[in-house]
């Protein structure tokens, strides 16, 4: 693991920077990084990878590739456990909106133990209704749901399910027997050849499930000194 660190005059802005294990993704590598102040708090959770990680990715494959990028173990970021990056040659359902190339990243509360549980014919668990304090508002509970992943809770604010513009990014909510177990950005790898600088608001549940840090803002961010691009939950809200 790499630690480092920035300084600023202002104390609660100084950052220190912990780093996940990389992993070879396409042409390039991808991992995590977490971002805390002096006092340890949590700042931000990235998954940063090169421009490179665009090129040379998987084309054919049946099952699309999920690289799984484990969490600097430095530091502990409830409810966070690991992150699976999935790349979606073809995109996927529904059809006519998500099924162009794009990124999947999802950040997971549960273990990859507890995921290998979810299996393909769990249909009372993946459509058991999440309690109303528990949805965010504008948020729609999806039919049906993923082996190994779980069932979705799509943006019906966002632009491409609304109709007004095509899919480029978005920010989706994961849930199995009615608890909430991941978040979920989605980007296109259209968009991120755009080399963005974009951040959006991340709409919470009036009540989370579970202790932890929770963002309040994703950023798709390009960095052009590095080649890098960084996928940010940010601005995280502390639930005790």
């Amino acid at each position: 693991m790499v630690l480092s660190f920035s300084a600023c005059q202002d104390d609660e802005k100084v950052q220190t920077r912990f780093t996940g294990p990389e992993i070879a993704v396409g042409n390039g590598q991808a991992w995590t990084v977490v971002n805390t102040d002096r006092q340890g708090n949590p700042l931000s959770l990235s998954v940063e990878f090169g421009a490179d990680a665009l090129e040379g990715l998987p084309t054919g494959q049946h099952h699309p590739p999920s690289y799984v990028l484990r969490l600097p173990t430095e530091v502990a970021l409830p409810p966070y456990d690991h992150v699976t990056l999935d790349w979606n040659e073809h995109g996927h359902d529904p059809s006519q909106v998500y099924d162009i190339p794009h990124f999947d990243f999802h950040f997971y509360f549960i273990t990859e133990a507890e995921r290998d549980r979810i299996g393909p014919d769990d249909s009372l668990a993946f459509n058991k209704p999440l309690a109303p304090e528990h949805l965010p508002a504008g948020y729609l509970e999806t039919p049906g749901g993923v082996p190994r992943m779980g069932a979705h809770i799509i943006d019906l604010q966002s632009p491409e399910i609304r109709g007004d513009a095509p899919f480029t990014y978005t920010f989706i909510y994961g849930k199995y027997d009615a608890e909430l177990i991941f978040l979920e950005p989605m980007i296109t790898t259209d968009y991120l050849r755009t080399k963005p600088d974009m951040t959006a608001e991340v709409r919470q549940p009036q009540e989370w499930q579970q202790a932890g840090f929770y963002p309040t803002e994703y950023r798709i961010s390009y960095d052009a000194a590095t080649d890098r691009y960084a996928m940010t939950l940010q601005d995280f809200v502390s639930v005790p």
